[in-house]
């Protein structure tokens, strides 16, 4: 009768493991400058060899770059079971199934020099961040705030950070593995080095502000938490058609 007992335990204990298996991210980005502005909501799932995002995106420009106004709504699936990649636009009820290996050989080389200038730059940067001592409840977050006093004319940044919460491991593994999958400039990842900053390098960026002569840019983190199952709004409606080219 131990044994039976014994067993009943494990098996609870694997099934609360395997329900913890995903983990769902919900983020918000606005922004305004001189050419327009913009704002867009992330949902995103993770798992250990599964990513899902929704993504609503718009931009509305000002005067001649209001042709460039455009509102999309886009979906990505990369699996890393059957090596596959899924582009899907929502507006046009399409969607394209590629090979990772196929979707690698497409992508820009100029793409990766701009990546590696960016890294550069970001290097470059000297700031004297303030961390405050008092805990503040942001998007539902206990959280730290950072001011940003690097002296920059016009310019100014605000971060709150997690006071306990920590990163995600299926996250944080999940997102180096995307990361050469997903470049689009809409899909802003938060998720950089903070020991730079001298904060808990394991801690989650819940709000950011950036200011400038240029504009105002806002992050906020809206949900972040493991869950047992995929949400529906990753799956590709039976109506969907698939095609070679979006």
């Amino acid at each position: 009768m131990n044994n039976i007992y014994f067993f009943l335990f494990l098996l609870l204990i694997s099934s609360n493991l395997i329900a913890q298996s995903g983990f769902i991210v919900e983020e918000t980005t606005v922004a305004s400058f001189k050419m327009g502005s913009m704002k867009s909501s992330a949902h995103k799932y993770f798992s250990e060899d599964m990513y899902y995002s929704k993504i609503d995106f718009s931009f509305k420009g000002k005067g001649l770059a209001r042709l460039m106004s455009r509102n999309m709504k886009n979906g990505t699936t990369i699996s890393f079971q059957d090596s596959t990649i899924i582009k899907i636009n929502h507006k046009k009820n399409r969607f394209t199934k590629t090979l990772l290996s196929e979707f690698l050989e497409e992508d820009s080389p100029s793409d990766k020099e701009n990546d590696e200038s960016k890294k550069e730059e970001e290097k470059e940067e000297d700031s004297k961040p303030i961390v405050s001592d008092t805990i503040e409840i942001v998007n539902g977050f206990e959280s730290y705030k950072v001011t940003d006093v690097s002296g920059d004319e016009g310019s100014s940044a605000l971060l709150w950070f997690t006071s306990e919460m920590q990163k995600s491991d299926i996250v944080t593994s999940m997102q180096i593995k995307i990361d050469k999958f997903e470049k689009d400039w809409m899909n802003f990842d938060m998720d950089g080095d903070l020991s730079e900053l001298g904060i808990n390098e394991n801690a989650v960026v819940v709000k950011a502000i950036f200011s400038s002569e240029d504009g105002e840019f806002e992050y906020n983190l809206k949900r972040y938490l493991a869950i047992d199952s995929i949400p529906e709004i990753f799956r590709i409606p039976e109506n969907y058609k698939q095609v070679k080219k979006l």
